[in-house]
């Protein structure tokens, strides 16, 4: 089984919520259940340890309505997950399912995780150097996260940074490569 993505037929990535990416000529790409059952794990595990939740944790706040190994199987992209569970386990984990559902699509999309390097934030246009390297000081003081090299934002945030910066999120991501953070840097 395969679901469909509207996509830009003209960009590098597609391009899942024309609304939230900006006018686009829409075509459809089918996606297979994989790769929608592995981004989603991929999300939720994400999710789920950002909070510092164990799985164990997540069955006893949920009362017993997840079980550990229900989670686990989710999060392998072993077992498929219902709209209605996704959305209280997004609600368990203190985010709303909107949100988790755009990283989701992002990543399906073939757009970049946003993690950045703050080292390399210095290699970005003045403008953007400014308005990317305000916020990463931001997160970082909010987060308490002052020693991390890498920082990971939400896939809204490239949006605003974009706005901010006074460029279409495309061209924004263009200009923001020197400082996106290589998958091998992250492992």
């Amino acid at each position: 089984m395969v679901y469909s993505v509207d996509q830009r037929a003209d960009d590098k990535m597609a391009m899942p919520f024309p609304a939230a990416f900006g006018h686009c000529r829409a075509r459809s790409v089918m996606i297979p259940r994989e790769d929608i059952l592995a981004e989603t794990g991929r999300a939720l595990r994400g999710a789920r340890q950002a909070r510092g939740m164990t799985l164990r944790d997540v069955g006893t706040r949920s009362n017993g309505r997840f079980k550990p190994t229900a989670v686990a199987g989710y999060e392998r992209a072993e077992r498929g997950i219902s709209l209605e569970r996704f959305c209280e386990l997004a609600q368990l984990y203190g985010m709303g399912p909107d949100r988790l559902l755009l990283q989701i699509m992002w990543r399906l999309a073939g757009g970049p995780d946003p993690t950045i390097n703050r080292a390399r934030v210095q290699e970005l246009p003045d403008e953007e150097a400014d308005v990317v390297g305000g916020f990463l000081q931001r997160v970082r003081d909010l987060r308490a996260d002052a020693d991390d090299e890498v920082i990971t934002v939400r896939v809204q945030d490239l949006e605003v940074l974009a706005t901010v910066s006074g460029h279409q999120l495309r061209d924004f991501l263009d200009h923001l490569e020197p400082a996106l953070a290589s998958k091998s840097a992250r492992s």
